[in-house]
């Protein structure tokens, strides 16, 4: 399909220059700012809790969204996107909001550690001791411990996929389901898909602000792309991971490593639900307000995770 026309005025901008003519703390305050005339809107839920959780990276801070029904409920804990550099709770907050409602689980959000100030592997592991700190405090949270599923957008579903790996390898936590939306899974493209050829430049996240600014920030050295912590497209294994639902759009340089991932797990004999959303750009997810195919996108991610939940 051709781009869809909603996104023109916003792809005249020059992202790339941006990068590196702003310094991280001017790029992160437009990054959040960005998204104010996309994002959804702040709709009411049960209740919402900030509170920190003490990890060996540092205090985690998270934000807890509670359905207005009573008792112990399923929770999807969200890791946000932003390239690992940029992004918190607050840019997702509307897309919490709405999966607490319309699931009727409890929604943790995660605010974790930025790079370059935290460069792998602390991001994945600081994720995955909270993860494991709301599986050990589940019946304080009011939270079902087998029921317990994790999801990301771009780098958060980076961290997802990696997450899922180390539950299964570390056997610490069951993970009953995972998402991963418009998501990196091989960080400097090792296994060479043809989107990020296709889709190169032009459609907001280009190839080299991937390749010459995001990856090099997060990671201590480019040889640790090859590292399926990092990457997790390039893991030996993956039987035995929770089922999926993968989430990839048209003209998107990430495209094909998603499908691809969705592929591996499948031919691993995991459950795997995956929809391209023709005309789409990354980062299109969030864009509740403006963009029909996201909040279509959020609906399905809402049905898969009721079914995964049983409820």
């Amino acid at each position: 399909m051709p781009l869809n026309p909603i996104f023109n005025k916003l792809l005249e901008t020059d992202f790339d220059r941006m990068y590196f003519s702003l310094n991280i703390d001017q790029l992160r305050e437009y990054y959040v700012k960005s998204w104010d005339d996309f994002k959804g809107d702040t709709i009411e839920v049960g209740s919402v809790s900030n509170c920190t959780v003490k990890t060996s990276i540092r205090d985690t801070p998270i934000r807890i969204y509670y359905p207005k029904a009573k008792g112990a409920r399923p929770v999807f804990i969200w890791i946000h996107g932003g390239g690992f550099s940029f992004g918190s709770i607050e840019v997702y907050d509307s897309i919490c909001r709405s999966i607490t409602n319309n699931v009727n689980c409890i929604v943790l959000s995660i605010d974790y550690g930025l790079s370059p100030e935290y460069k792998f592997p602390k991001p994945v592991e600081e994720c995955y001791q909270v993860v494991k700190w709301v599986y050990e405090n589940a019946k304080e949270l009011n939270i079902q411990p087998d029921k317990i599923a994790i999801g990301g957008d771009s780098a958060g579903g980076t961290i997802t996929a990696v997450i899922a790996q180390l539950s299964r390898d570390r056997g610490e936590f069951p993970i009953a389901y995972q998402v991963e939306v418009n998501t990196m899974f091989d960080l400097l493209g090792e296994t060479k898909p043809l989107s990020r050829v296709e889709n190169a430049k032009g459609y907001r996240l280009t190839v080299e602000a991937n390749n010459t600014f995001f990856v090099p920030n997060y990671l201590n050295d480019l040889s640790e792309a090859k590292n399926p912590l990092a990457s997790p497209l390039l893991a030996v294994n993956f039987k035995d991971l929770p089922a999926a639902c993968i989430i990839t759009c048209e003209y998107d340089p990430l495209r094909d490593e998603g499908e691809d991932y969705a592929r591996k797990l499948s031919e691993a004999g995991v459950d795997v639900c995956l929809k391209r959303y023709d005309g789409m750009i990354h980062g299109f997810f969030n864009m509740q307000r403006t963009v029909k195919e996201a909040r279509d996108a959020l609906a399905l991610v809402c049905t898969k995770l009721t079914e995964a939940f049983h409820l």
